[in-house]
């Protein structure tokens, strides 16, 4: 079974809505995402729209070539010229652990590495699933942490990787 990865267009805001809520009811969404599934189930088509028009962030997505599913996104935000971050990962279970996120991984840094030189993320302290593979495609902790918006008395990690 082969995946394509590649940017999502604008007018696709109907399937990564559908992906995004799927993401959102995961189990490992509470650690995951700073935004619940009632949150943002609730979010009008104009949010969706904005999210896949490219203005301020670029969205990338694994497709199914068999059946056209949408099996994984992941998300750069610019946030400044100079802070590129990477957000909304997700895999649906069935994929997870194939080599999948390296690719869209791959995908985010190419496309970022024309625009900055460093590309930061956040993971949660309780994600060591996540943090693991972020240490292998070579980020490193920044030693900035942050409150986790869901529950303040937990804790994000920045993590940062530069263009070798």
């Amino acid at each position: 079974m082969g995946y394509q990865i590649r940017q999502v267009r604008p007018e696709e805001w109907r399937q990564n809505r559908e992906l995004r809520l799927v993401a959102l009811k995961d189990p490992v969404s509470s650690v995951a995402f700073v935004r619940t599934y009632d949150e943002e189930a609730a979010f009008p088509d104009e949010v969706w729209r904005r999210r896949t028009s490219g203005a301020g962030v670029q969205q990338f997505v694994a497709v199914d070539e068999e059946d056209g599913m949408w099996v994984g996104t992941l998300s750069v935000i610019v946030e400044f010229d100079d802070y590129l971050c990477i957000a909304g990962v997700y895999l649906r279970p069935e994929v997870r652990g194939t080599g999948l996120a390296g690719r869209l991984f791959a995908a985010g840094l190419e496309w970022t590495w024309e625009r900055a030189d460093r590309v930061q993320l956040w993971v949660h302290e309780r994600n060591p699933r996540a943090e693991g593979f972020y240490r292998r495609v070579g980020f490193v902790r920044t030693g900035k942490t942050m409150a986790f918006p869901l529950d303040e008395s937990q804790t994000e990690y920045e993590m940062a990787l530069a263009r070798s």
